[in-house]
């Protein structure tokens, strides 16, 4: 630990351009835990630089060339991820911006479709929305879950995480918490993409969650929960979503409303599925 915050010490006094990423891992049975953070993706070109990746192209082209999205958000952290690796089969589970990102909508305004009334009296009170044209899924609403490489079969469960061993308080081996992308959606809400992982000595349990809030107009709440036990060759994931119109909590009061991890419960669930990711085991590693 000590080691870990003289490095955290030593990189924060390097300017931006030179700090390297932040490298983590742990493992637990048949599982490995990769995490890594760094600052924030750059806007400018670097390809002319000699640290470029992706064979000789720089992060900020190939953001620019994969997704069709015409803006980013103003946080966006193109080299955090968290992986969780089955190391028998060496398939795995990773949590990665640029794949989040996919999958926002390019052209469609969700907001202003799902909650017009709201929207037009926001507009109102807004002059950067009155004008700004915003020809995409401004809020960068992303129904990700998670990037699955290698998995045997995918299937609808009833299997849920031990709730007994969720709640003992057992020795907490590894904890960690990044974000992957943040935007204030020019000063009319907020949509947070992060994750928090929690390593015990019988279990991991990661949460991706997006928050996603329009001042009076719209709350939501998309959280993924993986769970994997010591012993187990299989991940449960559990992805639930919850939204409303502002209307419907507007009584809750201004710290609810603005307290990102509180107003959750709060919110109608509005989707709610169960998933067994099984990983077949490598014959060669079969012992």
């Amino acid at each position: 630990k000590q080691w870990y915050q003289r490095r955290v010490r030593a990189a924060s006094m390097m300017p931006v351009e030179e700090r390297p990423p932040i490298r983590s891992s742990v493992t637990l049975g048949p599982w490995e835990i990769i995490t890594q953070q760094c600052h924030i993706l750059r806007s400018t070109c670097k390809c002319t630089a000699d640290n470029t990746a992706y064979s000789g192209r720089c992060v900020a082209c190939i953001y620019s060339d994969t997704l069709t999205l015409p803006d980013l958000p103003e946080m966006t952290f193109d080299r955090n991820f968290l992986s969780l690796r089955h190391t028998p089969s060496g398939g795995s589970i990773s949590l990665i911006t640029l794949d989040a990102l996919a999958l926002v909508d390019p052209s469609r305004d969700a907001v202003k479709v799902s909650y017009a009334a709201e929207w037009q009296e926001k507009r109102r009170d807004s002059e950067h929305l009155n004008n700004t044209v915003k020809p995409f899924d401004w809020t960068f609403k992303t129904a990700y879950r998670g990037s699955v490489s290698g998995a045997h079969s995918c299937s609808e469960t009833q299997e849920e995480p031990d709730r007994e061993k969720l709640l003992r308080r057992d020795q907490i081996l590894f904890s960690t918490e990044l974000v992957l992308f943040e935007d204030e959606l020019a000063d009319n809400g907020c949509s947070k993409l992060v994750v928090k992982c929690r390593v015990m000595p019988s279990f991991v349990l990661i949460l991706l969650r997006q928050y996603v809030r329009v001042d009076r107009v719209m709350y939501r709440v998309q959280e993924t929960r993986l769970y994997a036990e010591k012993t187990w060759n299989h991940v449960l994931r559990e992805v639930t979503v919850r939204e409303a119109g502002y209307h419907q909590v507007q009584d809750l009061g201004h710290s609810l409303l603005f307290d990102e991890w509180a107003i959750g419960q709060y919110l109608p669930v509005t989707e709610c599925q169960r998933e067994r990711l099984d990983f077949r085991l490598d014959p060669d590693n079969s012992g």
